[in-house]
């Protein structure tokens, strides 16, 4: 269900916890520090400033964190659709949101192709790995005749417009 981006994603995600721990356990020896000895205002402050730091790198993984949850709900539900039937259902049903996804498979996660789908299209992109499933490209199809007909462009003419740059 991840990418090779979401996994390199989630080791960052844990990287940042880990500093965020180590820096609250270094705020609380220092808060027990001032406690201790309330002279030392720098302590204090050092302690203040480890504190914030903490609740700033907290406050990226929680959205981060949140971010990752909604994506992975958004792919479970199409998880959920076995058939190439309803996939054709419910693209029809993104196509009226304006919600098209496109999903890719194999081991390379195209950014680039990403980024313009989203930037130009407004189509979201999900790296599938290397597990092709058929009823996955039977949206993909569907997103292609879209494109096809609505901006005369192809998702084989976009990818060879960005090779050719």
């Amino acid at each position: 269900m991840f990418s090779n981006s979401d996994v390199r994603n989630i080791n960052k995600f844990n990287l940042l916890l880990n500093i965020s721990a180590i820096l609250i356990l270094i705020g609380i020896i220092g808060f027990i520090i001032y406690l201790i000895a309330k002279e030392s205002r720098k302590i204090k402050n050092i302690t203040i400033g480890l504190v914030f730091i903490s609740l700033v790198i907290n406050s990226y993984v929680g959205f981060y964190k949140y971010q990752m949850n909604k994506r992975n709900k958004i792919l479970s539900e199409y998880y959920e659709l076995k058939t190439c039937k309803e996939m054709e259902t419910r693209f029809a049903s993104d196509l009226k949101k304006g919600e098209i996804k496109y999903f890719f498979f194999g081991i390379g996660y195209d950014t680039e192709l990403a980024k313009i789908l989203d930037d130009k299209y407004k189509i979201e992109t999900f790296g599938m790995g290397c597990m092709i499933q058929s009823k996955m490209i039977c949206y993909n199809e569907l997103v292609d005749k879209f494109l096809k007909e609505k901006y005369s462009n192809s998702i084989n003419e976009i990818y060879k417009e960005i090779r050719i740059e």
